[in-house]
């Protein structure tokens, strides 16, 4: 067989005649110059023969890897010619081993394969990989942030026992927004052992670290990185007075519900628990006359939507002192009020004021931890779920940190790590991997 025609072959292609192929073995790139046979060449709008040239447009398509060769780029002459069903006009000949949606990819990229045989292929790069993933040179470490995502949940062993639920960890940084590292559980040894991937030099540069009010996460921050000002994440403070507002609703609606007020059940009803708790600026006017009749009717739940927009006001301030201030007219107004749930929201605000108040000087969210959460979620609901922790933890940090071949450079190698490559790799870091120099 001809060696052109088994490259044909091997490559999907089919009616071509290959004219030339430059190799550059340096980037692992392959040339395929190829053009159209004009005897089987056809219309792609009627499938007539074409039987006069008008002239050969170049075009490029990508190819599959042909052996060691990953990136094969195919040079094609595609025919243009009259075609008489047609009118006479001119028109491109069909070239049958182009995907019909992706124009400038062949079929063979298409092809599947064993769905076994791929998670095999992805976990061994994974795995391969590991080692040498590391940090850019120019990463800004200032701004941190860290929070868990859920893995699974196991099956229960009996009916009396809850089932068990398992979490990971993600240390974020957000000026990159890139998972740095992750470690199974939510507790301080998780996001000890995600710390422990930096430097200490590293974790010196942080000063700022954004956490949920997650005492272990805290200790762990103060004990390992005692220059970082920890802040608690606004997001999860605006879900505490959610929570304690919603509480107040439902003993009201328990209230309103043994009275028989047929209006407030309405209102205070859960499906409608969501406009109760929204800011007046974001409500309708038909809503904010509905609240205005609710107000008249039922103080608890004026105090507790007063309480509410007040919490959110104070938040939005953006010096300490005048914070300080909001602060101790919102204390007042709980104490005035003697809403239970809002007095114990008080004292969790007491307990990590000096947390909110490194918030409202640096405005450090876990915004960029919960972003990059939704693409996690979206990873989990993709692969219908993990049962296998260890490709859990290394497809996140593909996904969503620094483990693909965008910054580890893999081209050298197939299933083993050359230690010459190694040595070499931008991210290599010899004091974290001492074994691959040994």
């Amino acid at each position: 067989m001809d060696f052109s025609d088994l490259i044909i072959k091997a490559l999907g292609l089919q009616e071509v005649v290959i004219e030339k192929v430059e190799p550059n073995p340096q980037d692992l790139s392959l040339k395929v110059f190829a053009r159209q046979k004009k005897a089987t060449c056809r219309c792609h709008q009627c499938s007539s023969p074409i039987l006069y040239i008008h002239q050969w447009k170049e075009r490029t398509i990508k190819g599959p890897p042909l052996g060691a060769f990953l990136y094969v780029t195919i040079i094609l002459y595609q025919l243009r010619g009259h075609c008489h069903i047609c009118s006479d006009r001119v028109k491109s000949a069909r070239v049958p081993f182009v995907h019909p949606l992706f124009q400038n990819m062949t079929l063979a990229l298409f092809l599947g394969l064993n769905s076994k045989t791929l998670w095999d292929l992805d976990q061994r790069r994974m795995k391969m990989m590991k080692p040498l993933m590391g940090l850019p040179e120019n990463i800004d470490l200032c701004k941190m942030s860290a929070d868990e995502v859920h893995f699974r949940t196991m099956p229960k062993l009996d009916s009396i026992t809850k089932p068990e639920i398992k979490f990971v960890t993600n240390l974020v940084c957000t000026n990159a927004a890139k998972i740095l590292s992750n470690a199974p559980g939510r507790d301080a040894k998780a996001l000890a052992q995600c710390l422990k991937v930096l430097t200490p030099e590293q974790r010196s540069k942080i000063r700022t670290f954004a956490v949920d009010m997650h005492e272990p996460f805290m200790s762990t921050i103060r004990k390992l990185c005692p220059q970082a000002q920890i802040c608690v994440d606004r997001f999860h403070l605006a879900e505490r007075v959610n929570e304690a507002f919603d509480e107040l609703r439902k003993a009201e609606f328990k209230k309103a519900k043994e009275a028989n007020d047929t209006f407030q059940l309405g209102m205070l009803s859960p499906h409608r628990r969501f406009v109760l708790m929204e800011r007046e600026k974001k409500l309708k006017k038909s809503d904010l006359k509905m609240l205005d009749r609710l107000r008249e009717l039922n103080k608890n739940i004026l105090n507790g939507m007063i309480l509410v927009e007040h919490f959110h006001r104070m938040l939005d301030k953006t010096n300490v002192i005048e914070f300080q201030k909001s602060l101790v007219l919102w204390y007042r107004l709980v104490r005035e009020s003697e809403l239970s749930p809002f007095r114990k929201l008080a004292r969790l605000i007491r307990k990590y004021r000096g947390y909110i108040e490194a918030y409202i000087n640096s405005r450090l969210t876990t915004a960029k931890s919960e972003a990059l959460n939704n693409k996690i979620k979206v990873l989990r609901r993709s692969g219908y779920g993990y049962t296998n922790q260890t490709s859990y933890l290394n497809k996140i940090l593909q996904r969503c940190g620094y483990l693909n071949s965008k910054y580890i450079n893999t081209n050298g190698w197939f299933w083993s790590i050359p230690e010459d490559l190694a040595q070499t790799t931008p991210f290599y870091k010899p004091y974290l991997y001492p074994q691959l120099i040994e």
